[in-house]
């Protein structure tokens, strides 16, 4: 799925190209990804208003009864092309913007077009509510530690629980627990005060580097850029911090990315020193 990161780059690139057009057309070419009560020929002629992003939804306010959301996940991405070229093999879906084309592209088929009435997100599943903001002020480790009273799953999880946190999905938790020095089949319930303060020095700090460096880089709309990434897809490579080799688990039917040293299991073993973590 799209991380926040992710989605913080690309979606004022979309903004920027589709408020104020007007959609002269909309092709469906794969239609398992919409999900739409009514035909899509209802947004020809209607203007985007806005377009923003809501936890890891993209939100596309148009004129009248009816605007868009959509859920990238694992594979879907966009491209903005000149009207009559050629398709690609994965393209889902595309709207006609007079000479242009806004393209959604999934080769796996698992993300969503939803078509909901104007304002109302409701019938979106998981869409809200939305979870803190990590990168805004009001996050601190206070709020942390009250989100994580009485939580028993495992701290992965936890993370990825979208009506929590906005957003984690599977990169930037695994990424955020090397950080932090967390075990990511921890529960929440049996972490310390130390690392409580520790997980939310990651969070934000993981987060605002991998936003700031995808700025940096300013890639395509369609390139997703992870190589700067410490664990995350790295099994059996040496740990950036230690050199162990990275492992891998499972964790409520989704991998994690761990340094079994760095990250240990037991409490105090294998712990290296965390100053700076956060920082």
């Amino acid at each position: 799925m799209p991380e926040r990161p992710d989605l913080e780059h690309q979606v004022p690139i979309v903004a920027r190209r589709l408020v104020g057009a007007t959609i002269t057309a909309v092709r469906v070419k794969k239609p398992v990804v919409l999900r739409a009560p009514v035909a899509t020929d209802v947004l020809v002629g209607r203007t985007v208003r806005d377009v923003r992003r809501m936890g890891h939804f993209i939100a596309v306010s148009l004129d009248g009864d009816w605007d868009m959301v959509i859920h990238l996940m694992l594979a879907g991405r966009f491209a903005f092309v000149r009207a009559g070229t050629k398709d690609s093999a994965d393209l889902a879906v595309a709207w006609g913007l007079g000479d242009d084309e806004l393209r959604y592209r999934d080769d796996v088929q698992m993300g969503k077009v939803y078509l909901v009435p104007s304002g109302d997100y409701t019938s979106v599943p998981g869409m809200l509510p939305v979870g803190v903001d990590v990168l805004g002020p009001g996050f601190t480790p206070a709020i942390l530690a009250g989100l994580a009273k009485k939580r028993r799953e495992q701290v992965k999880v936890f993370l990825k629980d979208k009506n929590t946190f906005d957003s984690f999905g599977n990169a930037y938790a695994d990424e955020t627990l090397w950080e932090a020095g967390i075990h990511p089949k921890a529960t929440v319930a049996s972490l310390t005060p130390e690392q409580l303060a520790r997980l939310h020095g990651a969070m934000v700090k993981v987060l605002r580097d991998a936003r700031d460096e995808i700025a940096r880089r300013d890639p395509p709309l369609d390139e997703k850029v992870r190589d700067f990434l410490a664990v995350r897809n790295r099994g059996g490579e040496p740990c950036p911090r230690c050199g162990t080799k990275i492992r891998s688990a499972g964790v409520h039917g989704h991998d994690a990315f761990f340094c079994p040293v760095c990250q240990p299991d037991e409490k105090g073993k294998g712990m290296v020193d965390w100053r700076g973590v956060g920082k």
